[in-house]
């Protein structure tokens, strides 16, 4: 089994890397995990070591498929390879569950290896805060009728369809492709070709129906300005850079809301508080996230603000000030001041906009209650036409080791170690904002790639009598540089639309800004490393999603499948049982060279 396992791993590495972008031969994803089922099939023999080339395998394929997280800083490349080494030990993993539940609880191959598939993706879009992007299921989102079943079970479920379908093809070939095979094997030889391809069949007819629900245009509609700038993002802070931020959007941002014809240019400094004439304009602008570097800031009334501050913000102390009433009053208004700065800025713009903006930014809140005096947090900010506040959302799921690292909030000396100044902290709620009768929902950068972050904040709204209209994702995916994440990030996207059934509007810095419907139909997508003024008319779905009542329960069931046939194993070699991958192998009807 040993050289079988190198060949058919590395085989399986290969295929299942070009099958995502940017090689993107996605039609190739119906075989692609042919070649790790079949290593389910091989006869194992003592002394053989069949997990290396396994896990091997798997550790290339991920290398290939997520080299993108390398780009943003030379200390990233560590966290490359340590998510690639611990990705790929699923493949080894989908192995034995295969074969357990095959040889062990005779469960057909082309049954067992879809389940295995799917309790472990499952397990990967949970551990370590989950990781979702690159599942071969994402693959189809072009092909919009098969991902229809992901209202039902998920991503997780389009990527078992797809295994399904490899193992079919997988158990096939197991049972032999010669002719001689074929008559010999009838019904049986055939049989796993039949039911995968049923199983398409009836994925497509269930998609069909969806796809014949699907609201009409005439329905109310929220016109978005998606403003996509290209700024490439280094993991450094550049105080400098922070108006040349604002006014590259605000150039993108005004060039959108001319009628044809007029350049922005005729519009004035950024600073101007000036409307635009002669345009109309959308409901709702939107820029991604922490495009607006300034960001906002909140003093505890229990922090005591240095004189020092409070004077250059407020002036000398007066005559009685030095009481503690007046000492008080002083330090009251100095954060007042300080506040309201942020704020009259992001205003501005807003009024210069003459519409409803929603921006992310940063947001600071200074308090004693942090051990390191103050607590991060990416924000989203909704403020109307006049420049006051509608809503804020705070993103409640951070990037583990990304943008924050865990027991750094207590013990601020571990972010010494990493290349991130301070983490963020979570976000305690979702927020939906009112605008022009419709209810829209914030999420920031790879919340999107979170099947059940979005559930849970979709369903939360909806108890509290405010389900969105559309999720909007403000992201910054200018730390990759133009790269295949962004199509892996768009595709995430695309899947979220279908399983809650809402329309998601994405707003990214570089790419890619799009516009998708409740079926996860693309309906425009801005271009790679590239500006984009995108004008999206986004019609209320309002469909019922089962996803979002039951959401993982299913592919839960899968993991909890894995687990114990994986358990099972664990207990058998320790209690001195065969421990083998399962003890046998599929009994093929036919061998190579009989008569």
């Amino acid at each position: 089994m040993d050289r079988s396992a190198w060949r058919l791993g590395l085989l399986g590495a290969a295929s299942m890397t070009l099958v995502q972008p940017p090689a993107d031969l996605w039609m190739a994803a119906w075989v692609a995990p042919v070649p790790w089922v079949l290593v389910a099939t091989l006869p194992e023999r003592p002394g053989e070591r069949w997990l290396l080339p396994l896990w091997a395998a798997g550790f290339v394929h991920w290398l290939a498929a997520i080299h993108w997280l390398r780009l943003p800083h030379p200390a990233t490349s560590i966290g490359w390879v340590i998510l690639s080494a611990f990705l790929g030990l699923f493949v080894p993993a989908f192995v034995v569950a295969t074969r357990r539940l095959v040889d062990r609880w005779q469960v057909p191959l082309v049954a067992a290896a879809p389940i295995a598939w799917m309790g472990l993706e499952q397990a990967r879009g949970t551990l370590l805060g989950g990781f979702t992007m690159a599942a071969v299921g994402h693959t189809q989102w072009r092909w919009t009728t098969i991902i229809q079943v992901a209202d039902l079970f998920g991503d997780v479920g389009v990527s078992g369809l797809v295994v399904f379908v490899a193992a079919g093809i997988a158990e096939w070939i197991a049972h032999g492709w010669h002719p001689r095979a074929c008559r010999r094997g009838g019904w049986r030889r055939w049989r796993p070709l039949v039911v995968a391809a049923s199983a398409v069949v009836a994925v497509i007819g269930y998609g069909s129906w969806r796809l014949a629900t699907v609201p009409a245009n005439d329905r109310r509609q929220l016109e978005v300005l998606l403003v996509q700038g290209s700024i490439d993002t280094e993991l450094k802070h550049d105080p400098a850079a922070a108006e040349e931020v604002a006014r590259h959007y605000d150039a993108v941002t005004l060039e959108g809301l001319s009628p044809p014809g007029r350049s922005s240019s005729d519009h004035g400094p950024p600073s101007s508080d000036r409307t635009l004439p002669d345009r109309t304009a959308p409901d709702l602008v939107v820029w991604p996230e922490t495009m607006w570097r300034w960001g906002l800031l909140e003093i505890d009334p229990a922090e005591e603000l240095p004189e020092k501050v409070v004077a250059e913000a407020i002036g000398p102390p007066a005559d009685g000030d030095d009481v503690p009433a007046g000492r008080a009053r002083r330090q009251q208004a100095c954060r007042e001041k300080l506040v309201s700065q942020r704020l009259e800025a992001v205003g501005a713009f807003a009024r210069r906009y003459g519409t409803n903006w929603l921006v992310g930014l940063d947001r600071q809140v200074v308090t004693p209650a942090a051990v390191s005096g103050g607590r991060n947090f990416n924000s989203a900010l909704f403020v109307d036409a006049e420049g006051r506040p509608l809503g804020r959302y705070d993103k409640m799921h951070p990037v583990l080791f990304g943008e924050c690292v865990p027991f750094a909030e207590r013990f601020p000396w571990l972010y010494r170690l990493t290349p991130l100044h301070a983490g963020l902290t979570a976000g305690s709620r979702p927020v939906a904002v009112e605008i022009e009768g419709w209810n829209v929902a914030p999420t920031i950068c790879f919340e999107s790639t979170l099947p059940g972050a979005v559930r849970r904040i979709v369903r939360r709204l909806d108890a509290e009598g405010r389900r969105p209209d559309v999720v909007v994702n403000l992201t910054n995916d200018g730390w990759f540089w133009g790269s295949s994440e962004l199509d892996m990030h768009l595709a995430c996207g695309i899947f979220r639309a279908v399983e809650v059934r809402t329309p998601f509007a994405i707003a990214a810095n570089t790419g890619f800004s799009a516009s998708i419907d409740g079926s996860g139909r693309l309906l425009a997508r801005g271009p790679r490393r590239a500006t984009a003024a995108i004008r999206a008319r986004v019609v209320a779905d309002g469909r019922t999603s089962p996803f979002i009542v039951w959401g993982a329960a299913p592919t839960g069931g899968c993991l909890a499948a894995v687990v114990f046939v994986l358990g099972e194993r664990w207990r058998s070699r320790r209690s001195g049982g065969l421990g083998s991958l399962g003890g046998g192998r599929l009994e093929l009807p036919w061998k190579p060279g009989s008569r």
